[in-house]
C-alpha cells in the first residue's frame, strides 16, 4: 500500500537527484530503506527486526534472512535525511476538492499552522543538534526533542508543508519559512504564533491569517463579529 502512494518511481528519481548509489555489495539498497524509514513511522512502536518482518513477511525469499539490526543502522546513515524529506515535499500538499463542505471560507482554503515535540534517542550527538528538557538545576531531564510544525489542510488534515528544528527553536521561525506554501489560504494559528515578521511573511505570499492573540498583544477590541448561521462560518468563529 505505501507502494501506491510513494511509488517506486518517485523512490529511484528523488535517489538519483541526491546521489545515493547503490556501490556497497551485500548493502541494504538505499530504495528499499525509503520504505523501512517510512514503515518505521507507521510501527513506531516496533523494533528493527519487527518492521523489517512487517515489510518482508510475506516474501519467502526475505523472510528468513533478516539483516541484523546494525545493518539497519548503518543503511540508514548511508540514506541520510535528505531524501526522506525530498520526498515529502514532492507528495505534501492540500487534497480537498474544491467545493468540500469544511474546507474552504468563502473561496480560501482552511489551513492551519501548529508545533509539536518528539523524542530522538538520547545521546551527546542530538543533545548538542537539538537540545531538550531540564531540570531545575540545568541537568537534562528526559530525552533530546525536535520541534515539528506543520501547515496542515484543516479538511483533510493533509499535511501542506512542515519544517524541523531544536528544542530551543521556537515555532514562529519554522511557521515564518512556510509562509510560500499558503499562498491564498487562510491560516488560522494560535497565540503564540502572532508576531510582525510572522505577518508579513503570510501576507506578502498571499494569505489571510485568523490568530488568536494574547492580551498583551490585542489590548482593545476593534470590531466584534456577528456570529452566522453558516455552518463554514461557525467553525471558522469558534477559533476567536
Amino acid at each position: 500500500m505505501i507502494t501506491q502512494w510513494v511509488t517506486p518511481e518517485l523512490v529511484d528519481e528523488v535517489l538519483s537527484e541526491c546521489r545515493k548509489r547503490d556501490r556497497r555489495p551485500g548493502a541494504l539498497p538505499a530504495g528499499f530503506m525509503v520504505y523501512f524509514t517510512l514503515a518505521l513511522a507507521l510501527f513506531h512502536q516496533d523494533s528493527y527486526d519487527d518492521v523489517a518482518e512487517q515489510l518482508v513477511g510475506e516474501i519467502k525469499e526475505l523472510s528468513e534472512c533478516i539483516p541484523h539490526k546494525a545493518s539497519f543502522t548503518r543503511a540508514r546513515e548511508r540514506l541520510g535525511p535528505e531524501v526522506v524529506e525530498r520526498i515529502f515535499h514532492r507528495l505534501a500538499g492540500p487534497r480537498a476538492p474544491a467545493g468540500l463542505a469544511g474546507a474552504f471560507y468563502r473561496g480560501m482554503r482552511l489551513a492551519a499552522v501548529d508545533g509539536f515535540l518528539l523524542d530522538v534517542p538520547d545521546n551527546e550527538t542530538n543533545r548538542l543538534a537539538f537540545g531538550g528538557p531540564k531540570d531545575s538545576s540545568g541537568k537534562p531531564g528526559g530525552f533530546p526533542q525536535v520541534r515539528v510544525v506543520t501547515l496542515t489542510e484543516t479538511g483533510t488534515h493533509s499535511s501542506i508543508d512542515a519544517r524541523v528544528g531544536g528544542y530551543n527553536s521556537g515555532e514562529r521561525d519554522p511557521a515564518v519559512a512556510m509562509a510560500a506554501s499558503a499562498s491564498g489560504m487562510l491560516v488560522i494559528m494560535d497565540r503564540g504564533f502572532p508576531g510582525v515578521e510572522l505577518w508579513k511573511a503570510y501576507t506578502g505570499a498571499g494569505a489571510h491569517l485568523l490568530l488568536r492573540a494574547r492580551s498583551c498583544v490585542a489590548r482593545r477590541p476593534v470590531r466584534h463579529l456577528a456570529v452566522s448561521t453558516d455552518r463554514c462560518e461557525s467553525a471558522v468563529g469558534q477559533f476567536f
